[in-house]
């Protein structure tokens, strides 16, 4: 491969490393939005007064626009970025199919599932572009950057194993 030739094997790590916990950081800021917000346990009487006199009523809050396709998408790019994390076995779930099943099914079954992964964080950006949500920068984010991840780890963990 062509990065084996010319990336250093130190600065490959660096580059995973650094798109890895990169991606991470957005799929973090979504699943903490979706997720709902906890009052603080030790807050003192004057300062929880002002809080519920200064907050939106209950219907408003309820109202707030929340995108179920959305939540969907954000779930789906997260599972799409753990299979990318070194040490995950990507053949995990395909050795449990009977042996009554052809091994061209399981390839093609294979092959759907690796897609799927791949398209998965790419319609999550594009949605978000097109329509807005609480989850837009997140998502579009995070879909750009496990694109990027599905595109460079293989080149750069290449360039890791290929430490002579």
């Amino acid at each position: 491969m062509f990065a084996t030739l010319i990336l250093d094997h130190r600065l490959a790590f660096l580059f995973l490393a650094a798109l890895s916990l990169g991606t991470a950081v957005p799929l973090a800021l979504g699943w903490a939005r979706v997720l709902p917000e906890e009052p603080s346990p030790f807050g003192n009487a004057e300062d929880s007064f002002r809080r519920t006199r200064n907050s939106l009523p209950a219907a408003a809050l309820t109202s707030k626009r929340r995108d179920p396709f959305a939540i969907v998408l954000l779930l789906g790019i997260t599972v799409s970025y753990a299979c990318q994390l070194p040490g995950v076995p990507h053949g995990m779930g395909f050795n449990a199919i009977p042996t009554v099943i052809p091994h061209s099914t399981g390839g093609w079954i294979e092959f759907a599932v690796i897609w799927f992964l791949v398209l998965v964080p790419g319609f999550a950006s594009a949605y978000s572009l097109l329509r807005p949500s609480f989850l837009r920068v997140p998502l579009i984010a995070a879909g750009l950057l496990i694109l990027l991840l599905w595109l460079l780890a293989a080149p750069l963990r290449a360039a890791l194993e290929a430490v002579a």
